[in-house]
């Protein structure tokens, strides 16, 4: 086991493949993430620490194989977020590792990208719901955390605070990465069930065998693997909500359970007979327009009008540009504290251009980039050049870039442009500029990124 920073770790890997091992520690360290290794279960369970904010677990580990590790982290800490790996492919690994309580799983082998994009939902998705015992604990939900500068959105925010007290079915509405999650844990922590269990299933996330299995669970017997009963996400937030993402994705041959849980609250488990009812709040959310999916035939006309009792649409960033000073701040401010460092502030040029840019990926992509400006960035003010690189897309035509640029940055934008669309991979960006790897190693070295 190795720590790779004077600071304690926030990320701990588990698994007994040394390769995977070096190539999950150096691309956390390049994603601000302070990681720490382990080749066992056992090994992996004497580093939990109180600084540790997620944790990468290998399913076919010696000994204590992942599962099991799974169960002793979870009897450490129940909101600690972990991903699981696996190499085998079959619905039931999976459905072990969500029952057992990772957040997410891959299977080998996985992107990178992916998994640590898995990582950062799950980390926030935790951060962000508070545990059973504290809410309970309070005889009123606290005020919301969301602000805004724009009308619309402030708006939206009393609709939201009205609706989380009533109990009908929400479908939140807007592109993706608008923060349609955080929406919907914003509804649950306002609503009388805030003390009961918040559950997300990510409809495209899954197979659709597997899908089924996840939210309506499966008796034993049911499919090659099932060895057990296990029940569903429905049966599990029963009392509680159940987030249902990005449902426009929803299998055809899943729609007409889903419409008779949301009509009769009821439903069979995968291979049961026995008719098991539900009390689950639901709230769904779409980054595609339904409607045109029901016009085309792909999704069930009656199934959208049941979802749709409440919609609630969630701004683009563009249309709040007022927001982005805040937003800024606060994902700054957030990412300081992860780092345990000082902190950034924005100089002029960078603050118009975060103003003036469209951010085709809203939120989401706003916090990728000052994630990736701030690991590259020397110095504690932030200027437009350690951001021009990374937005990719056009400005909003209407806003003027600030300035001209330099040969010198230019040649920087262009090439660091290919080098993080290749993920850092030093081969392919020399073969797609058409340059030698040791002009790659030169450029790094020439603009400071070493």
């Amino acid at each position: 086991m190795s720590s790779t920073s004077i600071n304690p770790p926030n990320l701990l890997i588990i698994d007994d493949d040394e390769t995977i091992q070096r190539l999950l520690v150096i691309a956390a360290q390049d994603l601000g993430w302070r990681p720490i290794s382990a080749g066992s279960g056992h090994e992996g369970l004497k580093a939990l620490a109180p600084g540790l904010e997620a944790v990468i677990l290998d399913h076919g580990l010696p000994g204590m194989d992942g599962l099991q590790t799974l169960v002793r982290i979870r009897e450490y800490s129940a909101t600690l977020p972990v991903i699981m790996l696996t190499g085998l492919n079959d619905a039931e690994t999976a459905v072990q590792a969500l029952r057992a309580g990772a957040d997410d799983y891959l299977t080998k082998p996985f992107e990178l990208k992916r998994l640590f994009d898995l990582l950062r939902t799950a980390r926030l998705a935790r951060k962000h719901t508070p545990p059973p015992a504290a809410a309970a604990k309070s005889s009123r939900p606290p005020k919301a955390a969301l602000t805004s500068e724009n009308p619309h959105l402030r708006q939206l925010l009393t609709n939201v605070a009205k609706a989380a007290r009533l109990d009908s079915t929400i479908l939140l509405t807007g592109e993706s990465g608008t923060g349609k999650t955080h929406f919907a844990r914003e509804i649950h922590r306002l609503s009388p069930r805030s003390a009961e269990e918040f559950i997300t299933v990510s409809c495209p996330a899954l197979p659709r065998e597997l899908l089924e299995s996840e939210l309506f669970g499966h008796e034993r017997g049911a499919f090659t693997g099932a060895v057990s009963a296990r029940s569903g996400r429905f049966e599990q937030a029963s009392k509680g909500t159940l987030f249902l993402d990005e449902i426009g994705d929803l299998p055809p041959e899943l729609q007409p359970k889903l419409l008779n849980v949301l009509q009769d609250r009821e439903f069979f488990r995968v291979g049961g007979s026995k008719i098991l009812q539900t009390n689950a709040r639901v709230i769904a959310a779409t980054n595609v327009d339904l409607k045109s999916r029901v016009d085309s035939g792909a999704f069930r006309e009656d199934l959208y009008y049941r979802l749709n009792i409440i919609e609630l649409r969630i701004p683009a960033l563009r249309e709040r540009r007022e927001d982005i000073p805040t937003l800024t701040h606060d994902i700054l401010t957030q990412i300081a504290q992860r780092r345990k460092v000082a902190g950034w502030e924005l100089a002029e040029d960078a603050a118009q251009v975060l103003l003036s840019y469209d951010w085709p990926g809203n939120v989401r992509q706003l916090e990728n980039i000052l994630e990736r400006a701030t690991a590259f960035a020397e110095q504690a003010k932030l200027s437009a050049n350690d951001f021009i690189p990374l937005l990719e897309g056009r400005r909003d035509s209407t806003t003027a870039a600030p300035r001209g640029l330099t040969l010198q940055e230019v040649e920087r934008d262009a090439f660091m442009q290919t080098y993080l669309q290749t993920g850092k991979n030093k081969a392919k960006t020399a073969r797609e500029l058409g340059i030698s790897e040791r002009s790659v190693y030169n450029l790094l070295g020439r603009h400071g990124l070493k």
